[in-house]
């Protein structure tokens, strides 16, 4: 029997991501971008649980409200979101306004749009259709009220916060490629309209289209976010059956890869389809650690970690600090397998000299001996 207890973590990748916004992100005075804003917010842009969550501001919230809009709360990653937002703004005396969109993106926009009829001083959107949040956001900017978008970045917006979607949708791509030896079938299911999925799904299809003898079978089939389970369920299930030689199911977020994972429990594919996810729950965990399961990677992400960033921006905002236009949190690949993965690094960031000195200075000499 294969470990099925132990989640490997494979690869944490941790990006100090500041990059920072040049095109004025609020009208109002404490909440704009500038280039300083690369130098006075690492901690916040690091990626890092312990780094965000340790931060102490000097602000007082009182009569202060944060609009916070969440597309539906029916999973760990919404709600973890939402308590880190609520604990850190409350414990600084803000009025956090919660309002959630029961998973329909009208709901969620319109909540928006009455935050800022109601005048509230923030507004963080808390995942979602990103493209559908452009307008909103730029009538939240020219309102004064600033913006901060969690997994999206928008028009207008004083911030974004998000894992690094493009390396651990290339991370789900090679775990993939390993798992099928190069070789077979594969299907992919997304829900359109969510650009973080798509970026997800594009990375590790960058990978799997590189390999002559990978195939996919069909287009990327739909799942609604309504009932993403069921709908996980009843798609895997009609194309195993239609084609029992695919090998990998690959899916851009949590929730439907559950019902993945019920439809090869019913087929009884367990043994031959690996189940290649996105997002962390307990859901998928919980699965994916039960006796018998599939070989099963995800990337995951931590959603804690980026509601703390969002909230940690709002303090920031009423510090008078300025913002990264885009923060990045750390992004992990976790699986149920024995697959083991020490080739990959994260993103060092360094300055010119540096960067000389440890890739150049081995044939061409230290930077200072031959840029003098």
């Amino acid at each position: 029997m294969k470990s099925k207890v132990k989640i490997g973590l494979v690869v944490a990748l941790v990006f100090a991501m500041a990059l920072v916004g040049c095109s004025g992100s609020s009208s109002k005075s404490d909440s704009s971008s500038s280039s300083d804003s690369s130098k006075s917010d690492t901690s916040a842009s690091s990626g890092t649980s312990s780094s965000s969550s340790t931060e102490t501001f000097n602000v007082d919230g009182k009569g202060k409200t944060v609009g916070v809009a969440t597309q539906h709360m029916g999973n760990a990653w919404n709600k973890n979101a939402v308590e880190a937002i609520t604990k850190s703004l409350e414990s600084y005396g803000f009025t956090v306004n919660h309002q959630d969109g029961g998973g329909d993106t009208k709901t969620q926009v319109s909540a928006v749009e009455n935050f800022i009829t109601q005048g509230v001083d923030y507004i963080i959107v808390c995942g979602g259709e990103g493209g559908a949040f452009n307008d909103v956001s730029l009538q939240a900017k020219k309102a004064g009220i600033p913006v901060i978008g969690i997994d999206m970045f928008l028009d207008g917006a004083v911030t974004g916060i998000m894992c690094d979607n493009w390396s651990g949708g290339i991370q789900m791509g090679r775990y993939a490629v390993n798992k099928m030896n190069g070789e077979g079938k594969y299907i992919l299911l997304d829900t359109s309209g969510w650009s973080t999925l798509l970026w997800r799904g594009q990375g590790a299809e960058s990978v799997l289209s590189s390999f002559k003898n990978i195939t996919k079978v069909g287009e990327t089939r739909e799942v609604a976010a309504t009932d993403p389970v069921t709908q996980g369920y009843e798609v895997t299930k009609a194309a195993l059956t239609a084609d029992p030689d695919i090998k990998a199911v690959l899916v851009t977020w949590n929730m439907p890869a559950v019902g993945v994972y019920n439809a090869l429990k019913e087929l009884n594919k367990l043994d031959s389809v690996t189940i290649v996810s996105a997002d962390t729950g307990d859901d998928v965990i919980s699965a994916m650690t039960e006796e018998g399961a599939p070989d099963w990677g995800f990337m995951g992400q931590n959603s804690y970690e980026l509601g703390t960033l969002a909230a940690n921006s709002v303090l920031k905002l009423a510090s008078g600090e300025t913002l990264p236009f885009s923060q990045i949190g750390t992004t992990y690949f976790v699986t149920n397998d024995d697959y083991i993965d020490s080739g990959v690094t994260s993103v060092k960031f360094q300055n010119p000299e540096d960067h000389w000195n440890e890739v150049l200075a081995p044939v061409l000499g230290k930077f200072e001996e031959t840029n003098d």
